[in-house]
């Protein structure tokens, strides 16, 4: 086959660089020792069209005016992209905000939505503008959608009842999954993108200040993000005179991520909602404990490898950090079951699903 991958994001956006962008590589790595993999991301600054592990880059858009134009740049590029490229099947990843460029629409030739994320309803809570009901317009044109989740199956299933769908995760390298961490707990280690109305950076940090002054442990938050989120961030940070305390260390590259991960006592993931993070499975792997929101989004974290709180609850949440702080059999406890639940996200399994459904929809079935 002759696949096609579209997603703005990119490994080496420094713009971004998120999960979502390294998953889309990951899988179309594994299918490029097969098949012809091309992946169409958004410019950015120094970005040229390459190829990296076998797979080809294209850009498409600007970057002249900063991230939110590349975006939409990219969005509205799409479609005479698409008629442009010779393909069998086209893999289009939601962008926000507008998440579909309805790309469809402009060929005859099977387009299959890859969903990431909904997120439609978060950009119009952020921005006040229609973006939800643009999303859901968007997806009925489709036939065929992979998703990372059962949750957002269903969330699609009630958009287009007639999608043929397939549940894929994302996932990690089997060496990591093989690989014994041994823990050595210093600090508490939020690792994600600074994008607060999604990852919820204002209710983690209400959070922590809500623990008892007893606890001395130090919260590092890791990854990089827009200016505005990014400043926020700083600012609730010293509004709540946590700065000694709190780490904003910005991104990582995967050996310092290993590191952080290894010497954390938990993983906080406060999101308001979410898809299939990466970086849960890599706590995973690391034998490493979970603290997150119990919202639809990540129902399927088993419940016996992390710790669930009811959505948005502040207090909660900071009870079950401390709980996890003070009983490190609790700890290890959830750890080693992680630890064997990660092999169920071993990249090179979750590309021959990919494979094998993208085989069908070439076909027709």
């Amino acid at each position: 086959m002759t696949v096609v991958f579209s997603n703005y994001d990119d490994i080496r956006n420094p713009w971004y660089g998120g999960g979502g962008a390294r998953a889309i590589h990951e899988i179309a790595r594994r299918l490029a020792a097969h098949h012809k993999v091309h992946v169409v991301t958004g410019r950015y600054p120094g970005c040229c069209d390459c190829v990296v592990d076998g797979v080809s880059y294209s850009r498409i858009g600007t970057a002249i005016a900063g991230p939110y134009v590349a975006q939409l740049s990219f969005a509205f590029s799409l479609p005479r992209k698409v008629r442009t490229v010779e393909f069998d099947v086209w893999v289009e990843s939601l962008t926000p905000p507008f998440s579909t460029a309805c790309l469809q629409k402009f060929t005859s030739k099977p387009v299959v939505v890859l969903t990431q994320v909904l997120a439609g309803e978060g950009m119009t809570r952020k921005y006040h503008l229609p973006f939800d009901r643009v999303e859901r317009r968007g997806l009925r044109c489709y036939r065929y959608a992979i998703a990372v989740s059962t949750s957002i199956e269903r969330r699609l299933h009630a958009i287009n009842p007639q999608l043929i769908t397939t549940v894929i995760p994302n996932g990690t390298d089997r060496d990591d999954i093989d690989r014994d961490f041994y823990p050595s707990p210093e600090h508490l280690l939020f690792l994600g993108r600074l994008d607060v109305a999604q990852k919820g950076l204002d209710l983690l940090l209400q959070s922590y200040s809500l623990l008892t002054p007893r606890i001395q442990v130090p919260l590092v938050i890791a990854g990089g993000g827009p200016k505005g989120d990014t400043a926020f961030v700083k600012r609730r940070i010293a509004e709540l005179g946590l700065e000694n305390r709190v780490h904003l260390i910005g991104r990582v590259g995967q050996d310092k991520k290993d590191e952080l991960l290894r010497r954390s006592v938990c993983l906080l993931l406060p999101s308001r909602f979410e898809a299939s993070p990466l970086v849960i499975v890599e706590a995973f792997c690391c034998r490493v404990p979970v603290v997150l929101f119990d919202i639809p989004d990540l129902e399927w974290v088993p419940d016996d490898c992390c710790v669930k709180v009811p959505a948005f609850d502040t207090q909660a949440f900071a009870r079950a950090i401390e709980q996890l702080i003070n009983s490190p059999e609790r700890r290890n406890e959830i750890a080693q079951k992680a630890k064997l639940a990660a092999r169920e996200y071993d990249w090179d399994k979750l590309a021959k699903r990919y494979e094998e459904f993208l085989q069908r929809v070439v076909q027709g079935n």
